[in-house]
């Protein structure tokens, strides 16, 4: 008797121990990395010093005929992602991207800068950065400008002989960087929602946070905790993307730190990809919900506030 006393003291304490152990590691993981500074966009100056690249055009049909930009690749962000309820938004399957990407003449290797329309589109330009590095092209990056600028530092470097031996700096950043994937799923924020392991941004309209529907949502309202954070307002009042002090004001005014990840998501994750890429070039630790409300409102036992 005395030796199944001790025996099951013993295992008590074992027990205890382990579920003590358990108690102690049960906070979040921390899959991601510690966010480092990157280069997701470019302004004149930079693109300027490249060395040759390859140009896609995210702009709207209109925009594309009223100022056309001889020997870019036309691709629309709807041409990278699935359509189908729930996953519309989401990105189609690797292989099919690097499939239809190489069809385009892109490569992994390639300098590529992305066009959009800027203050008057919806981020595409972000989102499609976002998609071709989520997928492993690491030297992608939108133009911090309309197409005249465009243009006009494609004249320049015809006239500058821009050397194709020429590397600046962030590019050989991206060159070096080890490539991770900023994707987050519905799944990773619902278990993190009680835990508050992440800040969380809607970056679409404050009518939509407040509960309207106008593009497609099955409910309207937010996500529990989000903070209301416009993608229009990283814009200046030259339609130029705000200065890292200026974006970093904004985010503290909200409380929003360089402490915890970040969540960005809107309607279906392109302007929320746009403003991933600017937080990252900025130091803060984002990640997009490329489902964002068409996938997260579909499902019915997931919170809205409004």
């Amino acid at each position: 008797m005395k030796i199944q006393k001790t025996y099951g003291i013993y295992l008590f304490a074992i027990s205890l121990f382990w579920a003590l152990w358990l108690q102690l590691t049960a906070g979040p993981s921390n899959p991601h990395p510690k966010a480092k500074v990157e280069t997701w966009f470019l302004r004149a100056n930079e693109t300027l010093t490249l060395p040759e690249f390859k140009t896609i055009d995210t702009r709207s049909f209109p925009s594309r005929v009223k100022e056309k930009l001889p020997n870019s690749i036309v691709l629309n962000w709807e041409d990278l992602s699935q359509k189908e309820t729930p996953n519309r938004g989401k990105l189609l399957e690797t292989k099919t991207l690097h499939k239809k990407l190489s069809s385009l003449g892109l490569e992994s290797s390639d300098i590529i800068i992305v066009l959009g329309d800027g203050k008057n589109g919806w981020g595409e330009e972000g989102r499609i950065v976002w998609s071709l590095r989520e997928v492993g092209y690491p030297k992608t990056f939108w133009f911090d400008g309309d197409v005249s600028n465009f243009k006009e530092v494609i004249n320049q470097r015809k006239d500058k002989m821009v050397s194709q031996d020429k590397t600046n700096q962030f590019l050989l950043l991206a060159q070096k960087e080890i490539q991770f994937h900023t994707d987050i799923t519905k799944d990773q924020i619902t278990k993190q929602l009680s835990q508050g392991s992440y800040q969380i941004l809607d970056t679409r309209e404050p009518r939509e946070f407040s509960g309207s529907t106008p593009y497609g949502e099955f409910r309207g309202g937010h996500i529990p905790g989000a903070k209301s954070f416009f993608y229009q307002n990283l814009f200046d009042d030259h339609a130029k993307i705000k200065t890292k002090e200026e974006v970093e004001n904004t985010l503290t005014q909200l409380g929003i730190t360089k402490s915890k990840p970040i969540i960005a998501y809107c309607t279906g994750g392109v302007r929320s990809a746009f403003v991933v890429g600017i937080l990252r070039s900025y130091g803060y630790n984002a990640y997009n919900y490329s489902g964002s409300m068409w996938e997260w409102s579909s499902y019915k036992d997931l919170p809205l506030e409004k």
